[in-house]
């Protein structure tokens, strides 16, 4: 039984390693950033020439369409990020020296999830921040709300690749060998994370009444309006809804409450019993 310590300086290590990507990734970033911003720069100007006497205001629309670009941006660099350092242990030759520390699955989760975390987090903010920065530098978006608005939604990615992580983990304990890989059923939550919002939910349930009816030449309203309602009892299962409801009590949008009763309480269980369950390390975790 090793100490916390000696436990603490292994994930550290781990860490330090997997944070250190190659330049072409930092580059091929910076490029894309940077085409993003030249791209919009025109529109941002014409932006701040015509609507400059109008002072910026949220709406409810407005928050969902730029949530939904941070959040599918942020799940989807942190999802390949962690798949990176985690599956990519095989390819890149260095699971040994992961296998022959003193570690079980807990410390090798908690490693790749903070290091994918801080690769992620620099990645998806230039990214987010070169796209949209054409209207930051003239003025015509505030930099603050979209920086909580990025902030949050990278936190509720994180939080649904964590709980898919800890439950691999605890169904390699039940089955006594890893049926689903952590990377795999991460990237699964996180899909799902944007999917099971309110407007991804009635989105999927508009195109699926429109395919059962096609001759029917529209929704009438009852229906559309039984999709939403489904939508909303379905969407506080994603910790995205959570981020996006928490961001508008924020900005004085709505006085909802933030739906934290379902979120919150299952993560937790999962992140206990993945944790009590995680203390053998399988061999077969990087490769499944």
């Amino acid at each position: 039984m090793i100490s916390w310590e000696e436990r603490l300086r292994h994930i550290v290590a781990i860490v330090d390693k997997d944070r250190r990507l190659p330049l072409w990734m930092w580059l091929t970033t910076f490029l894309i950033a940077t085409l993003g911003f030249l791209f919009f720069l025109g529109p941002a100007l014409n932006s701040a020439r015509y609507y400059s006497q109008f002072s910026w205001k949220w709406y409810d629309s407005s928050l969902r369409l730029y949530y939904a670009i941070s959040a599918g941006l942020t799940s989807l660099i942190l999802g390949l990020t962690f798949a990176r350092v985690h599956y990519g242990e095989v390819h890149r030759g260095t699971i040994r020296s992961i296998i022959l520390y003193p570690v079980d699955m807990n410390d090798i989760a908690i490693a790749k999830l903070l290091s994918s975390l801080i690769v992620a987090a620099a990645l998806s903010t230039m990214l987010f921040f070169g796209i949209f920065g054409a209207f930051f530098l003239v003025g015509e978006w505030p930099i603050a709300d979209f920086l909580v608005i990025h902030v949050t939604a990278l936190a509720m990615s994180f939080l649904a690749l964590a709980v898919g992580v800890f439950l691999a983990q605890a169904i390699a304990h039940v089955a006594g060998r890893m049926v689903v890989s952590p990377t795999a059923l991460g990237a699964i939550f996180l899909l799902l994370s944007v999917l099971f919002t309110e407007t991804g939910l009635t989105a999927i349930g508009t195109q699926v009444a429109y395919l059962l009816r096609p001759s029917a030449g529209g929704l009438t309203q009852p229906a559309y309006e039984a999709i939403v309602a489904v939508a909303k009892a379905l969407s506080v299962l994603s910790p995205h809804h959570v981020g996006a409801r928490i961001v508008g009590i924020a900005f004085g949008l709505t006085n909802f409450w933030a739906d934290f009763h379902v979120v919150v309480p299952l993560a937790l269980l999962v992140f206990a019993g993945g944790y009590l369950l995680g203390k053998k390390l399988y061999l077969d975790i990087f490769i499944r």
